[in-house]
């Protein structure tokens, strides 16, 4: 009987998160080289494009595996191959209708972002988008977040794509679905997995029983990073930025040299990471001003995690977070930074992400009715203003049928009240921040992006990276 691998909590949360307003799908936006995308008519060589991606499958099992709900209530949904697995289905092919904009183009992002994946299918989609200017291809990839989280989801790309503008010749491995179980199967080992909750919590007991050093350990790691963010404060200032939003989506995008910023950050004692947290409040305090509306003196980011994978043999999510509080303001950049890595390494130190991990984990013997009533709180959460994820990307070029990938911008899905996300991804020599925001909630999202461009560089100014211009 083939067994079946059940969703974590985190993964069944994402789809109990997922309504028509909240799309829970991660994002990237590639730009690559036209000309070896495309044959002697112009025309996209999709075919090959598709032929070149489904060799790559074998490597990543669970592209061609749909959610498949328990039999039994309460028991979790699991993995199963997709009988009827058509990668048609999952790259597509669109076109701006002749040498377009980049307003053009980011007009469509937004459109697909807005769409939810096809519950029915395997959770991923990726769109071929001809007619961006100077004759560059866009391709835009949609991976739902039950299946990875933003590490994950950059491992699929460097799979799916070439690290080298070599053709690959290798033939596509032959594929049979495996058979998903019967009701009576079913139902046995949905049986078998709730059962096996009990296990856990009797394993952990005997664990503690054996080890009861370590497990004091664990227990004061986990207290000290509950009480960081007692002292901190659990919850988010009051701003516009935190509304009930629409399930409309726009996009904008920034582009830094990696290198400067890494430089800088080396020079100041810090990470980029903070710089990129540091131009948040910059870019939050332009929006909330050009708004009328009197700011904060800070704001609470959630600050994706990510926990140790061990091998990582397939895609999935091991996430935990921080809460950072971020000074918002346009003035001393380094007075803020100050500010903002003393929160982020006494999160570190901490170990703050420890509590969400546990809380995460107490979900475990939870039946799922009661996960998905918990996950739809996180539409009305009241902890944080907006989310800032940053993922390391390939330091080298990746690149599909010969042309290279240009670009790289990630994007984060958007909760219940959160108007505005930021993700951030290193590639290839640049760091590419790109912001997807709810355009009914928040039209004025580019006044944020242009003011956390505007204040990296004047971190980098301040480090002695760059002489800053006479009208700085």
């Amino acid at each position: 009987m083939n067994q079946l691998q059940a969703l974590s909590p985190l993964e069944s949360a994402f789809l109990y998160v997922e309504g028509p307003r909240t799309p829970m799908h991660i994002g990237t936006v590639g730009i690559f080289e036209g000309a070896p995308l495309r044959d002697g008519t112009g025309s996209l060589r999709m075919e090959e494009i598709r032929q070149r991606i489904g060799r790559r499958l074998a490597l990543v099992p669970k592209l061609r595996q749909r959610v498949h709900t328990a039999v039994l209530p309460g028991a979790p949904p699991t993995w199963v191959d997709d009988p009827s697995f058509d990668l048609s289905r999952h790259v597509e092919s669109a076109s701006l209708g002749g040498p377009g904009g980049d307003a053009g183009f980011r007009g469509l992002c937004g459109e697909l972002f807005a769409q939810r994946l096809d519950r029915h299918r395997p959770l991923w989609h990726l769109c071929v988008v001809d007619g961006l200017e100077g004759g560059r291809v866009g391709i835009v990839e949609r991976i739902h977040h039950a299946v990875a989280d933003g590490l994950a989801g950059v491992e699929m790309a460097t799979v799916l794509f070439d690290a080298d503008a070599e053709s690959d010749a290798t033939a596509a491995p032959p594929w049979q679905p495996e058979a998903a179980p019967g009701p009576g199967s079913g139902a046995l080992q949905d049986l078998g997995r709730l059962a096996g909750v009990g296990g856990r919590w009797a394993g952990r007991g005997v664990r503690a029983a054996r080890h009861p050093l370590e497990t004091l350990r664990g227990a004061l790691e986990l207290g000290g990073a509950v009480a960081t963010l007692g002292t901190t404060g659990v919850l988010r200032t009051a701003t516009s930025l935190n509304r009930p939003i629409t399930g409309e989506r726009s996009i904008d995008v920034v582009r830094c040299p990696l290198g400067e910023l890494q430089e800088s950050a080396r020079a100041l004692g810090v990470t980029v990471n903070d710089l990129v947290l540091t131009a948040v409040g910059a870019g939050v305090a332009r929006l909330l001003q050009q708004r009328g509306e009197t700011g904060p003196g800070d704001v609470q980011a959630l600050v994706p995690v990510g926990l140790d994978p061990g091998d990582r043999p397939e895609l999935g999510n091991r996430v935990s977070a921080w809460f950072v509080r971020v000074p918002v303001g346009t003035g001393a950049p380094l007075v803020r930074l100050q500010s903002v890595t003393a929160a982020t390494r006494r999160a570190r130190s901490r170990h703050e992400e420890l509590a969400a991990e546990a809380a995460l984990d107490l979900l475990t013997p939870v039946p799922q009715p009661v996960v998905g009533c918990l996950s739809r709180l996180a539409n009305h959460q009241p902890l944080f203003n907006l989310i800032v994820t940053n993922v390391p990307g390939p330091p080298t070029p990746l690149f599909l049928l010969g042309a290279r990938l240009l670009e790289a911008y990630p994007f984060v899905p958007l909760a219940g009240n959160l108007t505005m996300g930021l993700a951030v991804l290193s590639y290839d020599g640049s760091l590419a921040l790109g912001v997807l925001a709810d355009p009914a909630t928040c039209p004025d999202a580019a006044v944020f992006a242009h003011g956390v461009e505007a204040d990296l560089d004047a971190l980098v100014v301040a480090a002695g990276g760059r002489v800053a211009p006479p009208s700085a």
